[in-house]
């Protein structure tokens, strides 16, 4: 008969070995949520302070890491360049740098989307040759569809999102990856066959 000892020593090593495999199945796209909810949930109230400063503003963009210098946009509203983000050289916001420091934000980068702010997170590629871009989003986005394995794999380009809190949604957007035609990629060569092409938007 095997000893208690012993059978707990095994349960243990069958729980970690469990674990181990359960977080070995995580895809690319799964890890880079997980972060984006983690890092929402564990500061919400100091994103939701730096957005708020941000808001004041009349600028579109920020973006800072801590010992350099911020970098500022305005997004254009006119030209060949319209609604593209201008990076402005002389610009000042104290009030954003502060706002982060105080609560412990050592760098982030943030962007105004329809009625509210983007926070800049990762990107990636996905098994159906897409180049996904992913963000944390405060505010509402009525209009944007569930995410989906299905929505992924069915669109070429697209957007979708999922809820992190109340205020705060994952936001993803997404463009087939047609350099990669070029470059001999099969996946995407048979994408590519299937009429699949960058959104013209």
């Amino acid at each position: 008969m095997m000893s208690r000892p012993f059978a707990t020593i095994l349960l243990l090593a069958s729980l970690f070995v469990a674990g181990c495999d359960q977080f070995k199945t995580l895809t690319e796209a799964e890890q880079i949520a997980r972060s984006i909810q983690q890092e929402v949930k564990r500061n919400e109230r100091g994103l939701d302070a730096l957005i708020a400063a941000a808001d004041n503003t009349t600028y579109d963009g920020f973006a800072w890491r801590r010992g350099e210098r911020i970098q500022i946009r305005q997004r254009l509203t006119e030209g060949e360049q319209q609604g593209e983000l201008q990076l402005l050289a002389e610009a000042e916001a104290p009030e954003i740098i502060a706002t982060a420091v105080a609560n412990n934000l050592p760098s982030f980068s943030i962007v105004r989307y329809q009625q509210g702010w983007l926070v800049v997170f990762n990107t990636y590629l996905t098994e159906h040759c897409q180049a996904v871009y992913a963000y944390a989003y405060r505010g509402q986005l009525p209009e944007v569809p569930p995410c989906s394995e299905e929505r992924f794999a069915e669109t070429a380009n697209g957007q979708c999102q999922s809820p992190i809190t109340p205020n705060w949604q994952l936001f993803k957007e997404w463009f087939f990856a047609e350099s990669l035609v070029a470059e001999g990629n099969p996946k995407c060569i048979s994408k590519a066959e299937q009429g699949w092409r960058v959104s013209a938007n």
